[in-house]
């Protein structure tokens, strides 16, 4: 990292299927459009539009967008004081709208100029912030269900106001992203396909054409 904070935005058409890794700096995640699914430790969380979630360094987790998410993602360096627990983080309103401001930004990315004075702001702003380990809890109840494919998870993932995906389409990019995780620890199509539920290899790799599956990279 060449500044103490850096910001990127980024838009997933398809599905992306993030490495299991720990990262030298902290991050904040936020969530615009969509969802994404974080791995962490034993849990498995479901990001909706409009969270925030706080990595804290060498915190070993799988970030996962889902297709059509948007997310802000804000790089910390550890020279500055910043949250040493991960968790889920209240963003204040100036957060968000200087975080808004820069997914907008047109103008030359200085970090002498004003758009390193927003990143300094934010730099500030997020030390007021508070984490907790809990968040968007019935969500995540029913998240876990469907996951888990107990009876009648997808009608209660019908009944949830806030849902941030249709429940079939959230299903299918869950089972195709286990697939993809037993694929790269070395697991054969055919294997991979039979565990999950697939026809055949053919109907795995129709999957990942229809969720525009996209390999992890390091930003």
């Amino acid at each position: 990292m060449h500044h103490a904070i850096e910001y990127h935005h980024f838009s997933c058409q398809g599905l992306h299927a993030g490495n299991r890794k720990r990262s030298p700096v902290g991050q904040l995640l936020r969530i615009t459009r969509s969802a994404a699914l974080l791995r962490l430790g034993q849990h498995e969380l479901l990001l909706p539009a409009g969270s925030c979630f706080w990595l804290c360094a060498d915190a070993l987790a799988a970030f996962s967008p889902l297709s059509g998410c948007e997310y802000d993602q804000l790089n910390v360096s550890l020279r500055v004081t910043q949250p040493q627990q991960a968790g889920w983080l209240q963003t204040t309103p100036l957060l968000d709208a200087l975080l808004d401001s820069l997914a907008r930004w047109q103008r030359p990315k200085e970090w002498q100029g004003a758009y390193g004075q927003r990143l300094q702001v934010i730099l500030d702003e997020l030390q007021q912030c508070a984490i907790s380990q809990q968040g968007h809890d019935e969500l995540q109840a029913c998240w876990q269900a469907l996951a888990n494919g107990q009876p009648e998870s997808q009608q209660q993932w019908a009944q949830q106001a806030d849902a941030p995906v249709e429940g079939t389409a959230l299903q299918q990019q869950w089972q195709l992203l286990q697939a993809l995780r037993l694929l790269k620890g070395g697991s054969k199509p055919a294997q991979v396909a039979s565990k999950l539920g697939y026809a055949d290899e053919t109907a795995l790799q129709a999957a990942c054409q229809q969720w525009g599956v996209g390999e992890d990279s390091d930003q």
